[in-house]
């Protein structure tokens, strides 16, 4: 299982002294390009190939709140791989993975330079089966 471990930095809370829910969107990021990176498809890579991936969903829920000094554990799981479309969960924890602070979901596609979307399946099927193998097994 891969994780991604980031402190929270003061600058990233608010007036409560909690990460502000912008903030979210960013280690979601930061964790997905880790992952990536992890499993052999490093953005650059992807981008030499003339792709990009963009955000075509994101649903967010906040279970308690993270605050400066702690470290969080952020944990991407691909769940879901089609032709043309991937979907990733994630659970924040805290570094003792005790404490769930956050839950999210993301879709995305690839696109090419003139954001077409691209079926990964037919025009790198060497890439798209990386992707599969993120899951342990085959999604249509």
């Amino acid at each position: 299982m891969f994780s991604y471990k980031r402190p929270v930095n003061y600058y990233e809370t608010d007036k409560m002294g909690v990460v502000h829910h912008s903030n979210y969107a960013r280690y979601l990021e930061e964790s997905r390009i880790e992952m990536l990176k992890f499993y052999d498809m490093p953005f650059d890579m992807i981008e030499e190939m003339g792709y990009m991936i963009p955000v075509l969903d994101l649903k967010c829920s906040f279970k308690e709140p993270a605050r400066f000094g702690e470290t969080l554990i952020v944990v991407p799981k691909v769940e879901q791989v089609t032709a043309a479309r991937f979907y990733i969960s994630y659970v924040i924890y805290d570094e003792t993975m005790t404490h769930v602070k956050h839950v999210a979901e993301t879709s995305h596609c690839f696109v090419d330079k003139s954001f077409n979307i691209v079926s990964l399946k037919k025009k790198e099927p060497e890439l798209y089966e990386k992707l599969l193998a993120t899951m342990g097994g085959h999604n249509a």
